[in-house]
């Protein structure tokens, strides 16, 4: 199985919800892989800090990655209208890898359409999206739903990093 997980990037990402699974990707023993819509390019985050794309989802096959990590923050928004991005999302779902989103990442696993029928939180201000979508939201820290891993707030980071190491095994 492979030790490399994606994690999507893009302007506005929140640079905790990147940076803290990335580093706790790593120490875990993972290859964690920073993918963005366009290879090499640098993205800025929330609080300004410069993260760049090693490479785009046309560079990778989900058959290469054991998941993929939605930071929250604006990216989401942006991350969601890049049909490459969303067809990589559902392709790693449907391949069997994790699937892990913090606050407002469960956007672009709307727009993946993976929630119906299951168990999940966010940010409280998508809950609508996220149960149109078929979910079942809850307002817990963290929520495991098969390879399923979501999380609501970089307060929860610390349950969504344990939970996100946990799901990948």
């Amino acid at each position: 199985m492979s030790k490399k997980v994606a994690v999507l990037v893009e302007d506005n990402v929140h640079d905790f919800e990147f940076w803290y699974p990335f580093y706790r990707l790593q120490e875990a023993g993972f290859e964690p892989v920073a993918v963005g819509p366009e290879t090499g390019k640098t993205y800025m985050g929330k609080m300004g800090n410069p993260i760049k794309a090693t490479c785009s989802p046309q560079d990778l096959s989900p058959s290469d990655v054991a998941g993929v990590v939605v930071p929250g923050g604006w990216a989401p928004d942006r991350l969601r209208t890049h049909k490459s991005i969303v067809d990589f999302v559902r392709a790693v779902s449907g391949s069997g890898g994790v699937v892990a989103a913090i606050c407002h990442g469960g956007s672009v696993l709307v727009s993946a359409g993976i929630l119906k029928g299951v168990k999940a939180t966010s940010f409280v201000s998508i809950k609508d999206d996220m149960v149109l979508a078929g979910a079942d939201w809850v307002d817990e820290p963290v929520v495991v739903s098969g390879k399923l891993v979501t999380s609501r707030t970089p307060a929860d980071l610390p349950f969504f990093g344990e939970a996100l190491v946990k799901a990948l095994g």
